[in-house]
């Protein structure tokens, strides 16, 4: 294992005792079964509600949310949650925990997606659904108690693809701004880990998500496509050029994460085009750290920074 020397000491123990996570079309039915009950941990947050909607697509079709929202107090915005999975996988109830707690931290609204999976529904459907639920928001945003302008997305993973293409298609669409993205570990470029990739990380991807199960996901999102393809910029966020225009930024991920590279040449093009961007980089991590390491020290801080950001958003006077 050519980078289990750079693996924090703690997520090593545990990846050492974990198995195959690989995700493939033999696998995928299987994961996808686990992954409905799998739930993320948080501290408890007792003074939330929540409940279920299903809210219309304007094309016949409903598309279920979850709103989280706080008892008795006037809610400073509203956080639109895009739920992790490598697009073909994965449920809003993960996060149940989490979006509680945010929702009480930021004294804010949570609304968790349940957008439709590759590959039976390839791009861009899960994109699509994404921002009906934003639509429905910004509709909503009076019943809801929110202000307009303080409706943010985050999310993590394939969700994090989602929540990019998200910004950009609300930038270009100019109909349903967004105040800031919160991206953990995105998901951002098709082009990783094959030989399209920029500018390739060989010490990335080892453990738990390899370029093998990144490849299945992204064919089944886009199709098979030749590498150099015409690739919507929506559906893969990492090859857009200009990223001017989309909101303030705050992007978290581990130094031997798969999605490392492309995290920082995201990073550093918006930089570049004078948008508010927050990186964190957390050595020795590997993806979905704050998942399957729950308990580390290195995981425990990645959530407790990610989270005070979110709060920092909703709260700016926040210290």
């Amino acid at each position: 294992m050519k980078s289990e020397q750079l693996i924090d000491p703690q997520l090593l123990e545990i990846l050492k005792q974990m198995p195959s996570l690989e995700t493939s079309a033999a696998t995928l039915t299987e994961m996808r079964e686990a992954m409905i009950g799998w739930k993320l941990s948080a501290p408890d947050a007792p003074e939330i509600r929540s409940e279920e909607h299903f809210i219309d697509a304007g094309d016949g079709r409903q598309v279920r949310v979850i709103v989280y929202r706080p008892e008795n107090k006037a809610p400073t915005g509203a956080l639109l949650w895009i739920h992790g999975g490598g697009m073909v996988m994965g449920v809003p109830e993960m996060n149940d925990a989490p979006n509680r707690y945010i929702a009480q931290q930021a004294s804010c609204v949570v609304v968790a997606v349940a957008y439709r999976l590759a590959p039976e529904e390839p791009y861009p459907a899960g994109l699509e659904d994404c921002y009906a639920a934003l639509r429905w928001i910004h509709a909503e945003a009076d019943t809801l108690g929110v202000p307009r302008e303080r409706i943010a997305v985050a999310g993590e993973s394939g969700g994090g693809a989602l929540s990019a293409g998200l910004c950009l298609l609300t930038r270009d669409r100019g109909k349903t701004p967004l105040s800031a993205q919160f991206l953990m570990f995105p998901m951002l470029d098709d082009r990783t880990g094959t030989s399209g990739e920029p500018t390739p990380m060989p010490f990335s991807g080892e453990f738990v998500w390899d370029r093998a199960s990144n490849g299945f996901c992204w064919n089944a999102v886009l199709g098979e496509r030749p590498v150099g393809a015409d690739v919507p910029v929506y559906a893969s966020p990492g090859r857009v050029e200009v990223l001017a225009g989309v909101p303030a930024t705050f992007i978290s991920v581990g130094d031997v994460d798969l999605f490392i590279g492309e995290n920082l040449r995201f990073a550093q093009r918006l930089i570049r085009d004078g948008v508010p961007t927050e990186l964190h980089i957390y050595p020795g991590a590997s993806h979905g750290f704050t998942a399957w390491g729950a308990q580390t020290e290195i995981a425990r801080r990645c959530q407790r920074e990610f989270w005070d950001a979110v709060v920092r958003h909703f709260h700016p006077n926040h210290d």
